[in-house]
């Protein structure tokens, strides 16, 4: 089916225009060629009738890590992060390769149904590429790097090259980027060539910050339980010197800002105008925030003010209840008072595209087909709450690069 036409009641294009009605559209070779506003020019192809369906473009979940899907259920809510890392990293190594793949397919069904088509993803490992091309999303998967000994670096660093050398040249559904883990769990060199290995393959880079107090005292004087958790895994090192001051500034005195990939963000008030000034794009993870029942957030009315590129993610199992997209954009307005559900939807669409410079999160010309329709259930005047409603836990039209998915 290389030509085709799409029939809608609504349509968010989700760029700076307006909401369209009782239109249509023409895709060919995966991409879209004409949108019209009415349904007077001729059907080209197949009619695929969505005439009672708001047409969106298909979501971006703009953070996860599908891989520790194996783990819902199991970890349970702490009253500190690092005594959280420590159960996650007790469960997930007792984790067999068998159920961790069936986890992963199983979750990766949910997240399509709900309307995702492009995912980023934080990957442990190279192999785990083969198992998410198997995938129905447009993917950017970022190798995770850990490693805070000076005897790691060559070796980590060998590894993330061989890896980015293979895939370089590959076209496809799948592109690669690098995610250093986050400012305690990366020594500074190591997070330098990192960022030199970003460069000379032009890929995204992307790391938590700011997301718990506990990283904040430990860059700010190197003590409390991050110390401790590094010390028990025998992965201290012995000659860093603590930065004395916030993530943002750490990793901006290393050179890592530019154009950085920040995820949550919740302690980054302070630095905000220094996180403008160095284009950082945000990923804000809902309902991951509220399960481990943060005080403070990341400031997304202020990012947004202040132009910022902000997307929208899940976060993984290990920390949420679901990686139902639906809920996750329910969870978003439920947090973000001062944020509509047309800014909520930008960011779980074109926003979250933007963070990795995907290319997809708007329906326009050119652009490939990438859309998600929901049946409507009476007269609306508001177009961008229907993905919002409430009993609404699936999508009933998903398409990616030109192809139902469902």
């Amino acid at each position: 089916m290389n030509t085709f036409t799409v029939r809608f009641r609504a349509l968010l294009p989700m760029t700076n225009s307006e909401p369209l009605e009782n239109g249509q559209l023409i895709v060919e070779h995966g991409r879209i060629r004409e949108v019209f506003p009415d349904t007077r020019s001729p059907i080209e192809g197949e009619l695929i009738d969505l005439s009672d369906c708001l047409v969106v473009p298909g979501f971006v979940n703009a953070h996860c890590h599908l891989s520790l899907s194996v783990l819902k259920w199991q970890i349970p809510r702490r009253s500190g992060f690092t005594a959280w890392v420590r159960s996650v990293v007790e469960k997930n190594e007792l984790v067999s390769w068998e159920n961790r793949a069936l986890a992963l397919h199983a979750q990766a069904k949910v997240m399509a149904r709900s309307g995702v088509t492009a995912l980023v993803d934080y990957i442990p490992q190279a192999k785990f590429i083969m198992e998410y091309s198997c995938l129905p999303f447009r993917q950017t998967l970022l190798l995770e790097v850990l490693g805070f000994l000076p005897s790691l670096i060559e070796p980590i660093v060998e590894n993330l090259e061989s890896t980015l050398k293979q895939n370089v040249n590959k076209r496809g559904m799948t592109k690669l980027g690098l995610a250093p883990h986050a400012p305690y769990s990366v020594s500074p060199k190591l997070f330098r060539e990192v960022k030199r290995l970003a460069d000379k393959y032009k890929c995204p880079l992307s790391c938590h910050v700011a997301e718990f107090p506990e990283e904040l005292q430990f860059l700010k004087d190197g003590s409390g339980d991050i110390k401790d958790f590094l010390k028990e895994r025998a992965m201290f090192d012995d000659t860093w010197n603590p930065p004395a001051s916030s993530p943002a500034q750490y990793l901006d005195s290393m050179g890592i800002l530019d154009s950085l990939v920040a995820i949550h963000l919740n302690l980054a008030d302070a630095d905000i105008d220094l996180l403008k000034s160095k284009k950082v794009k945000a990923v804000f993870c809902p309902q991951s925030t509220r399960w481990f029942r943060r005080d403070k957030y990341m400031p997304v009315r202020d990012l947004l003010d202040l132009g910022m590129v902000v997307g929208l993610g899940t976060d993984s199992l290990a920390s949420s209840e679901s990686l139902n997209f639906l809920d996750e954009i329910r969870a978003a307005e439920e947090m973000l008072v001062d944020v509509s559900r047309e800014e909520i939807l930008r960011m779980a669409t074109r926003g979250g595209a933007e963070t990795v410079g995907m290319d997809c999160g708007v329906i326009e010309k050119g652009r490939p087909a990438d859309l998600t329709g929901f049946r409507l259930r009476g007269e609306f005047n508001d177009w961008y709450s229907v993905p919002f409603e409430s009993g609404r836990y699936k999508a009933d039209f998903v398409m990616m690069d030109g192809k139902k998915v469902f």
